[in-house]
């Protein structure tokens, strides 16, 4: 059940390969994520009791991270993608494509949580925990397949579009959404 053990690991924007503090940041705000479903997974794979406070827990733990998703697309969209629409048509190209995945992610996000739900009313049932965990597989494809993207399309172009002033906006504005 380890099959995601390295997941976070996956990004591929290093923070001294040039790109902007803003950008960085986002780049590390998807490696810790995808650390986070790693952690999340790791609880609910060693777990040797699987009763009902089981899976109340690897439920408020998968809440607690998808909140932390919901910032994050929150940041992107709202200040990345508003600032990058000076340039781009965001309904069209990789802006859409961002907002179109984020979307996805909420979906994936709705499906895992209701496999867990399921789950929550039969806390022994191995069936219900596979089918959580093929759940749990397939957001983390999801997730790591939407930051590679990110990483190496959207936040590039962001990085060649945006002027200094713009990037250091960009900063300003997600530091602030932080709090």
């Amino acid at each position: 059940m380890s099959r995601l053990k390295g997941f976070a690991a996956t990004g591929s924007v290093k923070p001294n390969t040039g790109m902007a503090p803003a950008l960085q940041l986002l780049s590390r705000e998807h490696t810790k994520l995808r650390r986070g479903m790693e952690q999340v997974w790791e609880f609910a794979s060693k777990s040797t009791v699987r009763g009902e406070e089981f899976v109340q827990e690897w439920l408020r733990r998968e809440r607690k991270l998808r909140n932390a998703f919901n910032l994050h697309m929150e940041k992107e969209e709202q200040i990345l993608l508003g600032v990058l629409s000076k340039y781009l048509d965001t309904d069209k190209g990789p802006a859409a494509v961002m907002k179109y995945e984020h979307e996805l992610l909420e979906e994936t996000f709705d499906e895992l949580e209701a496999a867990m739900e399921r789950l929550a009313e039969r806390p022994n049932d191995e069936e219900a925990f596979q089918r959580v965990a093929a759940q749990f597989r397939r957001a983390c494809q999801v997730i790591g397949d939407h930051c590679y993207k990110e990483e190496n399309a959207a936040f590039v172009l962001a990085q060649n579009l945006l002027t200094d002033s713009e990037k250091v906006l960009v900063l300003q504005m997600i530091r602030k959404k932080k709090q």
